[in-house]
């Protein structure tokens, strides 16, 4: 390629530094951005540095909130300033890169940012947390179309083949054998029960809660929504 056929601005190749300069800054566990560099990461739409500011904001959303600095209150309300500001192709590839750390704080992101992706929540579920996946069904994204609907529709039929995740198994007891339903948990219920006794279970035997069922159905609802506003 011969470069002389291309031109770069002084102020491009000064944002190019500046970029480069905060890509090594941010690199340093210790470092955070101030409310200045806040503004004009953001002012700038400046791309490429959202890995290591989504890192910023999970850091500081694990920690308690009496042990939070300003740096760490800055970072949670300013990077989803950042996602709004970027291409939304590269905020979904940055907040899904990392799903585990803190699952409340990306739950609270996609719903805050509109990162709803059909893609992104189906390989959720592909990999054994249809639970995660199932809280993020009542997220939005910002427009919709036909090809919209073909993805929703394809998310919901994973949902309606998930694999089980718990087991019926005959358990022998002093006097009798009995069947008993074991949560993907691990907890022991009566055959007969749905979803797991344990207070802080309730899962049915693909690993739903009785109320992530109810967000699967009323997800099935908006499809059909969706397609009647469509057509």
């Amino acid at each position: 390629m011969d470069n002389r056929k291309f031109s770069v601005s002084s102020e491009e190749l000064k944002m190019e530094c500046l970029r480069r300069k905060y890509l090594e800054l941010l690199s340093q566990p210790e470092v955070f951005p101030s409310e200045e560099n806040w503004d004009f990461i953001i002012s700038n739409n400046m791309r490429g540095l959202g890995k290591r500011l989504y890192r910023k904001y999970l850091v500081s959303y694990m920690l308690d909130e009496d042990k939070r600095c300003d740096y760490h209150n800055l970072a949670i309300k300013r990077f989803p300033m950042y996602l709004k500001a970027v291409p939304r192709d590269e905020a979904i590839e940055v907040v899904y890169a990392d799903t585990d750390s803190a699952p409340d704080g990306f739950l609270k992101l996609v719903y805050d940012c509109q990162l709803f992706d059909c893609e992104r929540i189906g390989h959720l579920v592909d990999n054994g947390h249809p639970d995660l996946a199932a809280d993020l069904l009542d997220a939005y994204q910002p427009e919709y179309d036909g090809d919209t609907i073909d993805a929703m529709q394809f998310l919901l039929s994973k949902f309606d083949h998930l694999p089980s995740l718990g087991s019926i198994e005959m358990h022998k007891g002093i006097f009798k054998t009995e069947r008993r339903y074991i949560c993907p948990d691990g907890h022991s219920n009566p055959h007969d029960v749905m979803f797991c006794e344990d207070e802080d279970c309730g899962k049915d035997i693909y690993g739903l809660t009785e109320d992530q069922r109810q967000a699967v159905e009323q997800f099935a609802e908006r499809i059909d929504v969706l397609r009647e506003m469509l057509d």
